[in-house]
């Protein structure tokens, strides 16, 4: 369950043997000799709590706040010129912006407190 790996956070801490278990697991390792591999495997073992495994497990920087310093005054396009959406991009994107305004990282905003938007690029990975 997610109460077993996602423990980064929480009292049984990054070392829980089943936190570690799965980051080892999602880490990609390049072809490798069987005891160059597991020496790797123990790295990102001796190195769990620097992995976060969801954006819940993110610590929240709280001596830093975002914001845009414009000239006063400047008034920015709210004009939205997105290129629609494919199918596989909502696939991936709609659970990503769900997952942030889960963990508290993004929240939605009314469309009148919006001041300035960007179109959303979605680079295909290399293969």
């Amino acid at each position: 369950t997610n109460s077993d790996i996602f423990t980064r956070l929480t009292e049984k801490g990054p070392f829980y043997p089943l936190h570690i278990k799965k980051i080892i697991e999602m880490v990609n390792y390049r072809p490798l000799p069987p005891e160059l591999l597991d020496q790797a495997k123990k790295k990102v073992a001796g190195f769990a709590d620097t992995f976060a495994l969801s954006v819940c497990e993110v610590k929240l920087v709280m001596f830093h706040k975002f914001h845009l310093d414009g000239p006063q005054g400047t008034t920015f396009s709210t004009k939205v010129s997105q290129k629609p959406l494919t199918q596989p991009q909502k696939e991936f994107l709609f659970p990503v912006l769900d997952e942030f305004n889960v963990a508290g990282v993004m929240q939605d905003i009314p469309a009148h407190e919006v001041k300035v938007v960007n179109p959303t690029v979605l680079a295909q990975k290399v293969h």
